[in-house]
């Protein structure tokens, strides 16, 4: 049963402004909030508690009835003023870097509720042109131009009703936004008391729960600007306590809300208590919307609303009674669920083996109190036995470390394969694989969360085989042991499992994204049921140009698989013009969008990249041998004419067959556009294996082009930096931090499925190499990267102008803020010669502009400063692009049927997608994208920590030294400063000494450090302060 609170006024502790704190703390005097902190928290699935106030809770509570009115203190002035001034004084120190994404403190990564949390402690859950005109009063863009997104909105405004979650316990409790103060959000709870922290996502949400004039009359007893960090997360009573008829109309309507959710639970508790076996698939994850689960387990259970829908107190009740489902359902990525994101769903299969390990370990750690005679035959004990001799196997040719991962082989043997694919060992006996799949669920793919009692049963299984007994027995430490039972590789990348990649472990099969129910028709919910892969003849061919020797520039690197897009331009009679063409591969002319490529490329949704594997969007030869650009293939082109201030005067589309089509790197074509550029890359290899070299096609280099082809990419040149410089007038901000690159090799052996019946002993590692350029260029943005984005926005223009439903890229009307505004009147004045506005002008800038959301209605796309954006050039390796021709080409076709232009049109009949069909699939495509993003980031720095620790433990190469880092955020809670090792372009962490004041620490200080710890798992490397050396 899902209780009901118990609402009661309790006070942590009084609030007390900041400058009083600040006496005894040291002055943040740079950063967001969330970097202050003591680590960020990670988002992290919470059982739904029954209200009641914790022990230690309990023994802080006092009320508070002050005898007089309180004023909340004013500090004078703003957190912006204090930013400002900083900067002032310290921007020519200051070098932009990117801020960490990872937490800077070191925690284990399981939450004991069982020890008392830290009372009242919450979290949300869910990661130029110069200006010519001096009129300040007119705006470059206005916020008109931005598109309202609904309730699909990614950012909250006050008013919404969200949820908190105790950091560390199983709590809830509901809020309402208030407002953002700086980097901070501010929330009122149902318990009548105030909570700030920095704006996460939560994973519910009500849209517009109450108006935002109901909050006018709480704001002014709330604080008026930030808390220091030491009273974020934290629920606080109010010093000055508000009359009731201002407070209680809110606490009302969200115990309200609260008491008719329980209400509905109870009306079906035991649909809701069986939504797992009713949607899960028997032996797949699946991935559905709340409203998706819900019609499929409460349809004629619970009535729904006048509109078809089931209201929102239904769906937090599921909502809640899933998440105490431990192991059946997951949140996905953070900032996805309020724009209609999806929940993953275990399958059946794997949480019938969780809860069947679970019977024996408990039944096991009952033997060891009761009946020890019983242990010798337990399940847990033979499984125990046996791995114990694997892991003494391993040891011999590889040493045990405490840094996530075995250490390299150091055996003479050698199998008849590449060491790749392991060399099978001994056989997985049936009685084994249970405890392996359990360790798989727990390590590799994270399907408990923090405060799972199920962390229990991952350790009692480790203290069990008895080889861990020095070390935490946690995941990383179960993924260390997975490597040397032989059943996952050594250099096994976790994001692979993070991402469900197909074929990863024992519980990713082949296609492992399939939804719940998709807005497509049932039959082609499940690819693998079709034996038609969808190709067709050229259904546009009747319509295409023939470009004839007209130059087609595919630049790319030599080992590229997928060329999906070129570029060529055309003079015209005004020395000043020119047609700017990009060609772009034409798959939706060829593969039905019925078929099989199409539905296995909208589960995949992007071709992923992973350094050691690809997973490609279109499989198959078919793909590579017809659709790829190359001399004689078929494209859909986007072409702007375009002068040389970066403007594109007039736009269009046409199918047509490139002939002359000239392959080159990016090297060859700086070698023309930038002669005096000098390019030099360093970098650093671990292992013997050779790297392949081949190109995957001919390719040309800098002497084989043509006086023309010279010509044409020095014009391209000059029209690309004059577009970037347009781009920035119009309010686009471009950022191109440097990084560097991990890549391994294994000796030209190709990726295969692993062997899942044996251990596998590996006899030799991959080559990494570590690498980046030594002469970077931030400015430079890349010729390629801009020609792309012209033809987004003339495909954007072309659909608009049609009426035809596409993913557009918007940025989303946000009614708090208005960076058009902040944009004409701050930023363009505030511009130095080079066209940069100082830091913390474009943090404001940046932070004013709500994040990129894709969208069927257009709008403009204020990052890029571009009036509408449609990414079209990429269909071979993004699924959205790939949608995209395929409106675009049935377009192209119903025009010439009806032989006139469809402007104008507000039809989608002749569409293979119609407007609801695309508007369902957008959630999960931006989802998608996000965690494929993040799991490449993931991958790639997992190698290069790989790289790290062979050359610092293993002495397999000889790092730079001293190592200099420089410093990028700093944290006086925890003492630990983030930054980056600048020879190696790599994120670490520096802990202060005790002796060491920490207010004498600055952004980009420079410090001698070495190595102290290197955690490959979670992806940290931890340093130690040598000296401080000059900046």
């Amino acid at each position: 049963m899902l209780w009901s609170p118990q609402l009661r006024r309790q006070a942590t502790q009084s609030f007390v402004c900041w400058r009083c704190i600040l006496k005894s703390q040291p002055v943040r005097t740079f950063g967001n909030p969330s970097q202050w902190r003591s680590g960020v928290k990670e988002p992290s699935r919470r059982y739904f508690s029954r209200g009641e106030t914790s022990r230690l809770e309990a023994q802080s509570v006092t009320e508070v009835a002050p005898e007089r009115p309180l004023e909340i203190p004013s500090t004078g002035s703003s957190l912006r003023d204090r930013l400002r001034k900083w900067e002032i004084e310290h921007a020519a120190e200051y070098v932009m870097a990117a801020p960490p994404k990872e937490s800077t403190i070191r925690k284990s990564g399981v939450l004991n509720n069982v020890t008392r949390p830290q009372a009242g402690d919450f979290q949300l859950e869910g990661d130029e042109d110069e200006y010519e005109d001096g009129n300040m009063l007119r705006p470059i863009f206005d916020r008109g131009e931005m598109v309202d997104v609904g309730s699909k909105r990614t950012f909250l405004l006050p008013g919404d009703l969200v949820e908190l979650l105790a950091s560390g316990s199983r709590h809830a409790e509901l809020a309402i936004f208030v407002r953002h103060l700086d980097f901070q959000a501010q929330f009122y709870t149902m318990s009548g008391r105030w909570v700030h922290r920095t704006d996460k996502h939560p994973q519910f949400y009500v849209p517009n729960f109450v108006e935002a004039q109901e909050l006018e009359g709480i704001k002014q007893y709330l604080p008026q600007e930030v808390v220091p960090a030491e009273l974020e997360d934290k629920l606080h009573a109010f010093d000055l306590v508000p009359p009731r008829n201002i407070g209680q109309p809110l606490t009302s309507k969200m115990t309200a809300f609260w008491a008719e959710s329980d209400a509905a639970y109870q009306k079906a508790a035991a649909r809701f208590d069986n939504a797992h076996r009713i949607v899960a698939h028997p032996t797949r994850f699946t991935y559905a919307t709340l409203e998706e689960i819900a019609d499929k387990t409460l349809s004629g259970f619970i009535p729904k609303t006048k509109d078809g829908k089931f209201s929102h107190q239904v769906l937090y009740a599921l909502h809640r009674s899933m998440l105490r489902d431990d192991i059946g359902f997951h949140t996905q990525q953070a900032g996805t669920m309020r724009a209609g994101g999806e929940y993953e769903i275990n399958s059946i299969g794997e949480v019938n083996s969780i809860n069947y390990v679970t019977g024996y370990v408990r039944s096991y750690r009952e033997a060891l109190v009761k009946q020890p005679e019983l242990l010798k035959n337990h399940p847990l004990t033979r499984f125990a036995n046996s791995a114990r001799k694997l892991i003494a196997a391993s040891r011999q040719s590889r040493e045990f470390t405490p840094y996530g991962t075995i250490g390299p082989y150091s055996g003479k043997e050698q199998g008849e394969r590449s060491f790749r694919y392991g060399h099978p060992f001994k056989p997985f006996w049936t009685h084994m694989n249970y405890f392996i799949r359990f360790l798989e669920s727990w390590a590799c793919l994270g399907s408990f969360s923090k405060i799972s009692s199920y962390n229990g049963i991952g350790s009692t299984i480790l203290r069990a085989i008895g080889a861990y007994d020095d070390v935490a027995l946690d995941q990383k430490t179960a993924w260390t042991a997975l490597q040397e039972l032989g059943a996952i590789p050594p250099w096994e990348n976790k994001a692979a499992y993070d991402m469900r990649l197909p074929h990863t472990g024992r519980r990713l099969v082949r296609d492992v994204y399939l939804k719940t129910s998709s807005p497509r028709e049932p039959h082609r919910e499940d690819p693998q049921s079709f034996h038609d892969w969808g190709e067709r003849p050229d259904i546009i061919q009747h319509l295409r140009k023939d470009w004839g020797d007209l130059p087609v520039y595919c630049i790319d690197e030599a080992s590229a698989q997928e060329i999906d897009d070129g570029v060529s331009l055309e003079r015209t009679e005004n020395p000043e013009e020119f047609w700017v063409h990009i060609h772009t591969a034409d798959p939706a002319a060829h593969l039905d969008p019925k078929g099989k490529y199409a539905i296995s490329a909208e589960i995949q949704t992007e071709t992923i990249y992973l350094p050691e594997r690809t997973v490609p969007l279109l499989r198959g030869n078919f793909v590579k041998d017809h659709l790829s650009l190359a001399s004689g293939r078929p494209c859909l082109t986007f072409s702007a004419k375009m002068n040389l201030k970066g403007e594109i005067l007039e736009s269009i589309v046409t199918p047509g067959i490139i002939r002359n089509v000239v392959h080159m790197t990016y090297e060859t074509q700086y070698e023309i556009t930038n002669p005096m550029r000098e390019s030099q890359n360093l970098s650093y290899t671990v292992g013997s294996n050779e790297f392949e070299k081949g190109a995957s096609r001919d390719m040309t280099e800098s002497d084989q082009l043509t006086d023309e082809n010279k010509r044409d990419l020095n014009m391209l040149e000059k029209i690309q930096k004059a577009r970037w410089k347009y781009l920035a007038g119009r309010g686009g901000a471009f950022m191109r931090p440097p990084k560097s690159s991990a890549s391994p090799s294994f000796g030209s052996a190709p990726w295969e499925k692993m062997s899942l019946t044996h251990s596998l002993h590996y006899y030799g590692d991959p080559t990494i190499r570590l690498y980046f350029s030594e002469t970077y260029d931030a400015s430079d943005l890349g010729l390629v990267a801009c020609f792309m984005l012209v033809a987004a926005e003339v495909a954007g223009r072309w659909c608009s102008a049609r009426g035809i439903p596409v993913p557009y890229r918007v940025t989303p009307l946000n009614p708090e803020k208005d960076p058009a505004e902040y944009f004409t009147n701050v930023y363009l004045p505030a511009r130095d010669e080079s066209g940069n506005p100082p830091l913390h002008i474009m943090m404001e800038y940046t932070r004013q502009i709500p994040a990129v959301q894709p969208s069927t209605t257009p709008g403009r796309h204020v990052a890029l400063g571009m009036d509408v954006v449609l990414r079209c050039t990429s269909p071979l390796r993004r699924f959205g692009d790939l949608l995209a021709h395929y409106q675009i080409e049935a377009a192209l076709l119903e025009e010439h049927r009806l032989g006139h232009s469809l402007v104008g049109n507000m039809r989608d009949d002749f569409l293979p997608f119609s407007k609801a069909h695309v508007d369902a699939l957008l959630p999960r495509l931006a989802l998608r994208e996000k965690l494929i993003q993040k799991g490449s980031q993931r991958a790639e720095r997992a190698w290069q920590l790989q790289f790290l620790l062979r050359a610092w433990r293993f002495k397999e190469t000889e790092l730079p030294s001293p190592l200099i880092m420089s410093i990028r955020s700093i944290n006086p809670d925890t003492r630990l400063c983030g930054g980056v090792i600048d020879q190696l372009l790599l994120g670490v962490q520096l802990g202060v000494p005790d002796s060491m004041d920490i207010e004498e620490i600055k952004i980009d200080d420079k410090f001698e450090v070495e190595i102290d710890d290197i955690d490959t798992f979670a992806l940290k490397v931890y340093c130690t302060m040598v000296k401080r050396v000059e900046s």
